[in-house]
């Protein structure tokens, strides 16, 4: 067995002590190893590149446009949405002026409703004060027509009494002066 391990060995040595070549040998790298390593790197890379990295670049690229895309319209949308609240505060601007030119306009037809209202309301109030004292005063002078008739009878009579032979006309003339100075009283 010893001489088993020694054989395996001087083998062992051998193959890993073989000699190098060039300047590469000489630093222990093998030129065969290191191209079977390019290619094999080369390979690799190529593989990445179309399968791995291109296909990567690919959704990235995709995604930063989504991303500006979003952020183009999230700033589009703040602009809008800035244009609309300016749009609200004017529309709100005008209908309060509006609101507020109706409220005095309101007002003013109110006041003059108001006015025309008690112009009726005084017209009418002098117009019933007239009608009572055409009415009074068509009372006063048929109750005071009325009267006098009462009167002129009674004087008529008491004069009648009292004077016994005066004539009629004397008598009329009597009653006619003491309804005057009734009507001056």
């Amino acid at each position: 067995m010893a001489a088993e391990t020694e054989i395996l060995q001087t083998e062992t040595t051998e193959v890993t002590h073989a000699e190098p070549t060039g300047v590469l040998g000489t630093l222990g790298v093998s030129t065969d190893l290191l191209i079977a390593q390019f290619v094999n790197f080369a390979i690799v890379l190529l593989v990445l590149w179309r399968w791995v990295y291109r296909p990567l670049m690919k959704k990235m690229d995709q995604r930063a446009k989504t991303i500006s895309d979003g952020l183009s319209f999230a700033d589009e949308s703040k602009i809008a949405l800035a244009e609309a609240e300016q749009a609200r505060d004017q529309m709100l601007r005008e209908a309060k002026a509006e609101s507020h030119v109706m409220m005095e306009k309101t007002l003013a037809e109110a006041e003059k409703l108001k006015a025309e209202k008690l112009v009726q309301a005084k017209d009418e109030i002098e117009k019933v004060i007239a009608e009572a004292k055409q009415q009074i005063k068509a009372e006063r002078d048929a109750s005071f027509d009325a009267l006098k008739g009462e009167i002129a009878e009674l004087v008529s009579l008491a004069t009648a009494k009292v004077a016994g032979a005066v004539d009629e006309k004397t008598q009329r003339a009597l009653i006619a002066d003491a309804l005057q100075d009734i009507e001056r009283a």
